[in-house]
């Protein structure tokens, strides 16, 4: 018997008891006490048969098959992602074919004679329009010339005036810079005339103080007539 496949000894009825019913069905049908099945204790170790090498190739096959289902899927999506670029890529070759399609079918309807004339009155209206503006545009430059005329005449009596103006400030230039030297001549005469002046207030003030000393040198000795007068009051 295989580990776990027969019910346990208490699930068994008792044969020899009185009240025991006699069970001729398979031992699996017969009704267990407890969920959990127990080990049989009454059959030996060694008679419990192992796996199989049969087992063993089976299992190993069912992980083979699973990691080769689970390779097989992600190609199986990148096929199915690569097709949803090929049929956007295609759709989109189709709407330029469509596109282009629509141009040359746009320029075929040209060719018919109905189509070419429309075309080439409204091409005659738009030009018979251009020549009308290009007429009011001729117009009005016409009406403009004499106004243009003025300006240039007046412009050439401008440039003349700039012309005198020029020369004007040329010598207003010249001027300038004879004032500013002659300006600054004079500033170097008057610091001189200035400097001369200090030096002779100077020379005078020694000249007073000179006088002072020599009167009151001259107060000391007495009066003699006409050869020495006497001393008068104040500074020469």
């Amino acid at each position: 018997m295989n580990q776990g496949s027969d019910a346990s000894p208490e699930g068994l009825p008792d044969r020899g008891s009185p009240g025991a019913q006699r069970f001729d069905g398979p031992v699996s049908a017969l009704p267990m006490r407890k969920r959990k099945l127990r080990r049989r204790v009454d059959v030996p170790a060694a008679m419990v048969p192992g796996s199989s090498g049969f087992a063993v190739a089976t299992e190993w096959l069912g992980r083979l098959a699973a990691v080769l289902a689970v390779a097989l899927f992600a190609m199986v999506m990148a096929t199915i992602h690569k097709g949803l670029q090929v049929q956007d890529s295609a759709r989109t070759t189709v709407d330029n074919f469509r596109l282009t399609n629509d141009f040359f079918a746009q320029r075929t309807d040209l060719t018919a004679p109905a189509t070419a004339r429309k075309q080439l009155d409204e091409l005659a209206g738009i030009l018979a329009q251009l020549n009308l503006t290009a007429a009011a545009d001729v117009d009005h430059l016409a009406a403009l010339l004499p106004d243009a005329q003025a300006l240039v005449a007046a412009g050439q009596g401008d440039t003349q005036i700039a012309q005198q103006l020029q020369t004007v400030a040329t010598s207003l230039q010249g001027s300038a810079a004879s004032l500013h030297e002659v300006s600054s001549n004079a500033d170097t005469t008057v610091t001189t005339v200035d400097s001369e002046l200090t030096h002779a207030i100077e020379l005078v003030n020694q000249l007073n103080d000179e006088l002072t000393r020599t009167t009151n040198k001259l107060a000391l000795v007495p009066e003699t007539g006409a050869i020495i007068p006497a001393p008068t009051e104040g500074q020469r």
